[in-house]
């Protein structure tokens, strides 16, 4: 990259090169300059993949371990690097995993020496707390080099985009909740299930009109970047390697994200069997499990506890109601997750309970728990709407629970505290209606 305004030098190579490397060096036969630039080169290297290897996890012992020796003065991390992992921690940030560690870090290197770097941090002030913001905005704001300067005006304008465009969806549900609390009062809950249902039927129409396009697009998008990938990966450094990565894990989530879209379309069958619901119970929670796994998690320091009779018995589309209970289970298990790739120890109690002529299952985690706002049932329920505390969020897991539900006379409600944990409460009558 040009070197702009405001450089403050070539980083140290100190505490980059191995010691093996510096013996070597060392000897009495006398390497060319060429001989030990490639040397250099190599040993920083290894240190690059090695710092990378550790940027792509992210954890919260190695954002302290780097955040402490910054705070120190002890670092080796080159400016490249030091740039290289704010970029993993936006990456981090954009899939709604944050912590104090990484907040300390952009604190920390807003006010490094290179204005590459800077200009790193001004990236991710769109993505922080409304306090780091104004404090860092005041504070690069006033940069000495006037690239960072604009980046941060032009941050600035993107967090109010944002924010209005966050307020619009706002008030276009809570005129929707509005018009459905207005049928209610006027014409009653069943007018109103009524409008929900001609509602959810809409937007069954409208996703299943484009699925079949993005399904067309995705094949051969993916055909044509798998190609780019294996070409530039065999011809280019760790980090083309590390971006085709990425592209890749993009694909795909996409193609997870337009299979979700079409099974909320698909028609719902009409044929329904007698199961015993402790099997059915069983195998969503194995299908939750393994769901959990694709996306990169163990799911087993999540203890799971059943409580389901083996004489409950309800007539059912066995698959339909399997993936309704999979979904909420997954749920569940992803509100305890900590890092990249890490769930932390918690609990979910399965409960069924007969109730007239109808059989409540409540399923209840210990885990993050949602805000008010966050737990709204229109908003949980609205499909596409993603959870962006969850990289692999599509939108589509619980619309599709509650739809699936609803097509057997059955509903689904929840509750959930922030911080504390979340109830999920799903009824199904006894006998197919």
């Amino acid at each position: 990259m040009p070197s702009k305004p405001g450089n403050a030098g070539t980083p140290s190579d100190k505490g980059v090169i191995p010691d093996s490397v510096r013996a070597a060096a060392c000897q009495p036969v006398v390497p060319s300059r060429r001989s030990l630039s490639k040397t250099k080169r190599t040993a920083q290297a290894k240190v690059s993949s090695q710092v990378r290897k550790t940027m792509m996890d992210v954890s919260e012992s190695a954002l302290q371990k780097i955040l402490s020796q910054l705070r120190g003065g002890e670092s080796s991390l080159s400016w490249s690097q030091r740039r290289e992992l704010l970029q993993a921690i936006g990456e981090s940030r954009s899939a709604g995993r944050s912590s104090e560690s990484d907040l300390g870090l952009i604190r920390e290197l807003t006010a490094d020496a290179k204005w590459e770097v800077r200009r790193a941090v001004v990236d991710l002030l769109p993505s922080l707390p409304d306090q780091d913001f104004d404090r860092l905005v005041a504070q690069l704001s006033t940069d000495a080099n006037a690239y960072v300067r604009r980046s941060v005006e032009r941050a600035v304008k993107l967090r109010r985009v944002n924010q209005r465009a966050a307020a619009r969806a706002k008030r276009s549900l809570d005129q929707v909740s509005e018009h459905f609390q207005s049928i209610e009062s006027k014409h009653g809950k069943a007018a109103a299930n009524k409008a929900m249902r001609m509602c959810e039927r809409y937007s069954e129409l409208l996703v299943g009109s484009i699925v079949h396009d993005l399904r067309s697009i995705l094949t051969h998008l993916k055909l044509n970047c798998h190609s780019l990938i294996t070409e530039v990966s065999e011809q280019s450094d760790t980090r083309a390697k590390r971006l085709g990565g990425r592209v890749r894990s993009d694909l795909e989530f996409l193609e997870l994200a337009i299979e979700d879209m079409r099974a909320f379309t698909q028609p719902m069958p009409t044929e329904r069997e007698p199961e015993r619901l402790a099997v059915v119970v069983a195998e969503a929670v194995e299908l939750a499990r393994d769901n959990v796994r694709k996306v990169g998690f163990d799911p087993g320091p999540v203890l799971l506890q059943v409580q389901v009779s083996e004489s409950i018995v309800v007539e059912i589309a066995r698959h339909q109601i399997v993936m309704a209970l999979a979904n909420v289970l997954k749920n569940a298990m992803e509100a305890f997750i900590v890092s990249s790739n890490t769930l932390r120890a918690g609990r979910i109690e399965i409960e069924a309970a007969l109730s007239g002529k109808q059989v409540s299952i409540v399923i209840v985690d210990n885990g993050q728990g949602m805000s008010d706002e966050e737990a709204d049932t229109l908003r949980l329920l609205t499909p596409g709407r993603r959870n962006k505390t969850k990289k692999h969020s599509s939108g589509y897991g619980l619309p599709i629970a509650a739809r699936n539900l609803a097509a057997h006379g059955g509903s689904l409600t929840l509750e959930s505290r922030e911080n504390m944990g979340t109830a999920v409460t799903m009824a199904l009558p006894l006998r197919s209606r």
